[in-house]
């Protein structure tokens, strides 16, 4: 009982000290740029530098330059800078003419997926600053990668997740001893192969997934290199390496079962199991995460309480272990392994859920948070459905509970598959940018408008100011200030710089979303001012 209580008493200070964690964001995302989106250049930028908000890994083409008509302009390999490892920097740029252009990126995260996005700058101030949405989404088109990728790898996933069930959790059913079923040991061959498929088709697959490629990208070395250089690459190069040791000690117990009772042998393999379940944590979700060591051993946690109970189950539905004489010992064998697994796993996932989802209300705002739900009611069902099986176990009955494990295995499967595809989604509502633009007009002047990247953050307020006839004095100050109608929200004052003749930009952070009212006051000369007002949707 003591032994009980104090296995209670830890796992109680792991939850109470990860619980500390703060919410936080899972996937890379562009801060501020130079130039910065909708600004308006006298002249060609030397060079295209991006600053995202975590460090993030270039990939082949990570930075482009299109003209209008959706013409490539070659640049410079995009770096990473020396100082800063969430800068990117594309040098060599030419000399090109006056114009529209985007700008176009894509890059890796640290959790491995795959980030891209698209903006707008012009040269020389002829044109009217405009939202080019159609020139953009042409662009990006062209980013979206071989078709049915995404299908793959999501396939892969699963087969990574129910394979380590079937290796994993059956071995510990099996090691256990009492077991004497030959289903068992081609549980473990199945889990093993389709864990080691996994490891392999998501690697492969990887290389086109980030640089939006074709499908014979997946077998060019050159890109192997990259995808290794990168945590995923690293992990899954390491689980394959970690899956042959399992095979070797695996391997080692033909004809001489007695040796899975040995302290060298269940050690050795506990290692393993625990270094294999690490590379799926330390490459996900929880390893882009603030406090990322707590996140990747919570993960971590809760992967091996779910291999566990899963392996576990599959022994009971399908191992033919419930029709043998030893049916009582091993269902209460799994009965003590799901009274600490199943309560682990929630209390887990719980945790993840409050750490990755910055607010509760936004779960339903993303295809991540809508599975999350989903897999919610699953796991629930499933937990339900446990504590059926136990109350049966409690009356005598446990020989009787195959066609509920049998039920319950397949909302475990089911779980799975959802868990997978949840792999490919960001858990934070991103707001896409929103570039406000606009022209205001007061007599003889004339103020074109930009507002980027229009969401909550850092914004800069682009502004513009000339005539019809093209001639005006330079003006002598400029005045940016932004205020919420309606709420307490103080007003923000921007800083004002000048970036060229009549070119100005402000830049402030706006923390709360709303319609924000914009006040431009310009001042021709120390003695004359016009008033510029809009009101500018911040999402």
């Amino acid at each position: 009982m003591r032994k009980i209580r104090k296995s209670w008493f830890v796992i109680a200070a792991v939850v109470a000290s990860i619980a500390w964690a703060s919410p936080v964001s899972a996937h890379a995302q562009l801060d501020t740029s130079t130039p910065a989106p909708s600004a308006v250049l006298e002249s060609a930028p030397t060079e295209i530098r991006l600053d995202f908000n975590e460090p993030v890994t270039p990939v082949a083409r990570s930075i482009e330059i299109y003209n209008q008509e959706g013409q490539r302009i070659v640049l410079g390999e995009a770096l990473v800078s020396k100082d800063d490892p969430s800068v990117l920097i594309a040098g060599d740029v030419p000399a090109i003419p006056d114009g529209l252009y985007v700008v176009a990126w894509r890059a890796v995260s640290n959790d491995g997926h795959a980030i891209d996005g698209a903006y707008t700058f012009q040269i020389g101030a002829s044109a009217p600053i405009v939202a080019t949405s159609d020139l953009i989404a042409n662009v990006l088109s062209g980013q979206n990668g071989p078709r049915g990728l995404s299908w793959l790898m999501g396939i892969a996933k699963f087969l990574g997740f129910s394979g380590l069930c079937l290796v994993l959790g059956c071995l510990v059913m099996a090691a256990a001893g009492s077991i004497h079923s030959r289903r068992i040991p081609l549980f473990i061959g199945i889990g093993w192969v389709s864990a080691v498929v996994s490891a392999i088709a998501l690697f492969v697959t990887q290389g086109p997934y980030t640089i939006a490629g074709k499908w014979s990208d997946c077998f060019k070395t050159s890109l192997w290199s990259d995808v290794y250089a990168t945590r995923l690459g690293k992990a899954l190069v390491i689980r394959e390496l970690l899956l042959v040791l399992l095979l070797v000690l695996v391997w080692s117990l033909r004809g001489h079962f007695e040796r899975s009772l040995t302290s060298w042998w269940r050690s050795t393999t506990l290692l393993v199991g625990i270094g294999i379940v690490l590379t799926l944590s330390a490459s996900g979700h929880p390893s882009a995460s603030a406090q990322s060591g707590i996140a990747v051993f919570a993960d971590a946690l809760h992967l091996s309480s779910v291999i566990l109970w899963v392996g576990g189950l599959t022994v009971l539905a399908f191992g033919g272990v419930l029709r043998s004489n030893n049916a009582d010992v091993v269902v209460n064998r799994f009965s003590r392994i799901a009274t600490f697994a199943i309560p682990i796993t929630v209390v887990t996932g719980l945790w993840q859920m409050w750490h990755l989802v910055p607010a509760v209300s936004d779960i339903t705002q993303t295809k991540w948070g809508q599975a999350l739900l989903v897999k919610s009611c699953l796991v629930v069902a499933a937990v339900t459905l446990g504590a059926f099986a136990r109350w049966l176990i409690r009356r005598g009955e446990g020989t009787s509970i195959h066609r509920v494990v049998v039920v319950e295995v397949l909302i475990a499967v089911l779980a799975l598959g959802v868990t997978a595809g949840m792999l490919s989604q960001s858990p934070e509502v991103t707001a896409a940018n929103a570039v406000f633009s606009t022209q205001l007009v007061d007599g003889d002047m004339i103020a074109s408008i930009a507002v980027t990247p229009g969401r909550v953050g850092n914004n800069e307020i682009h502004v513009t100011i000339s005539t019809p006839g093209g001639s005006l004095s330079p003006v002598d100050n400029i005045t940016m200030r932004l205020t919420l109608p309606g709420s307490e929200v103080p007003t923000i004052t921007a800083a004002v710089s000048e970036l060229g003749p009549n070119h100005f930009v402000g830049t402030l952070s706006i923390l709360t979303p709303g319609t924000w009212n914009l006040e431009i006051l310009v001042q021709p000369d120390p003695s004359t001012s016009t008033r510029f007002s809009t009101d500018v949707p911040i999402s």
